[in-house]
């Protein structure tokens, strides 16, 4: 990986941008895009980065920027001591127990607040509360406020927040954060139409996006299949390790940090792009891992806003396998990612505007 491309990934991992607020992590990734492509945005936030001729059948590939994050919905002020603490709700899926003790940053108008993530302390609970797990409700974010018109001061009900957890890296190649998922997919297709870009032979325009949303509503990559209309689609996330305890494999597979990026063979997605995928994968020795698609037919990714809204294009999943998911401590393997970026890379380059995807 060169180290422009490290830091990009670092300046994309330590940007805000939780679902539905991701401009200031969409800034970053169109800055470092516009350096070798045609750079644009739509009205929902996602990114476009265009590279290749302008005619032909297009390219899509798609990696999500967005974040899961949490969205304040209330500051107490019920005339008790308490009031000031702050009230939040999910912006993505979150286990509430990773939440507790957290330190978050609030994105307001006038600047970053900084918060802690609070609970009660097992001393004052009773056993009733301590037998069960802490919901969203049992939480609150204080900010140090001395009362509800001074946090009124510093923040709005509606104002975004993450957790506040700088990348790090881990032995081996290893790396650590918050917004891997899926950052990561956002770098791999950025960095992957920069190598096509690089190689001067591309036969067919490619275009890489960002999608917005995709961890509450999936409306960005619907909105970007329909505006770019491709013949072939790649989608980049992130898909559960199982290399760690506890994990049915029979579910997952066999998963491995460091092993290659991940293949998904499954319902509605194409067969012959998977083949085409794979071939490129064993020429150009480059490991990777193969996973099934559910029976339930969905991914859980933008794959399925991509299925809704394509009828003609042939669509893969490419995934980086990552510990941890949907935490502040998520763990994926660099080796993943720059494997994955010069496999998609390298299939582009094989692309023509005569290739056929009927079935």
């Amino acid at each position: 990986m060169l180290p422009a491309a490290r830091a990009f990934l670092d300046d994309l991992l330590r940007a805000h941008g939780p679902s539905g607020h991701e401009e200031p992590a969409a800034a970053v990734w169109r800055a470092y895009t516009s350096t070798f492509a045609r750079v644009h945005g739509d009205v929902l936030g996602s990114s476009y980065a265009r590279v290749g001729p302008d005619d032909g059948p297009p390219v899509l590939l798609l990696g999500h920027l967005d974040e899961i994050g949490l969205i304040v919905t209330l500051i107490e002020d019920a005339g008790e001591d308490y009031d000031g603490l702050l009230r939040v709700r999910e912006l993505g899926v979150w286990d509430p127990q990773v939440l507790v003790g957290q330190h978050v940053t609030i994105r307001t108008r006038r600047g970053d607040v900084q918060g802690v993530v609070g609970k009660g302390p097992r001393h004052l609970m009773g056993a009733d509360d301590l037998a069960r797990a802490s919901e969203l409700r049992d939480l609150w974010v204080d900010i140090g406020a001395r009362d509800a018109d001074d946090a009124r001061r510093l923040v709005e009900v509606g104002d975004p927040l993450v957790i506040d957890r700088p990348p790090a890296e881990l032995a081996n190649g290893r790396l650590a954060s918050r917004a891997l998922d899926n950052r990561t997919g956002a770098w791999v297709v950025a960095e992957a139409a920069r190598r096509a870009a690089a190689a001067g032979a591309l036969r067919v325009p490619l275009v890489a996006g960002t999608p917005t949303l995709e961890e509450t509503l999936m409306d960005g990559a619907r909105a970007m299949a329909h505006t770019v209309a491709p013949a072939v689609s790649i989608v980049v996330d992130v898909t559960h390790a199982s290399d760690i305890p506890g994990i049915d494999r029979g579910g997952t597979g066999r998963i491995r940090l460091g092993h290659g990026p991940v293949l998904t063979r499954g319902l509605g997605l194409h067969h012959g792009l998977y083949a085409r995928l794979e071939a490129v994968a064993r020429a150009a020795a480059i490991p990777f891992q193969t996973e099934a698609m559910p029976v339930s037919g969905t991914t859980y990714t933008d794959v399925d806003g991509a299925l809704d809204a394509l009828t003609g294009s042939a669509v893969a999943l490419i995934s980086i396998p990552l510990r941890h998911m949907h935490s502040p401590a998520e763990v994926c393997a660099l080796d993943d990612l720059d494997a994955a970026a010069e496999l998609i890379a390298r299939l582009c380059l094989t692309l023509t505007p005569e290739d056929l995807w009927d079935r």
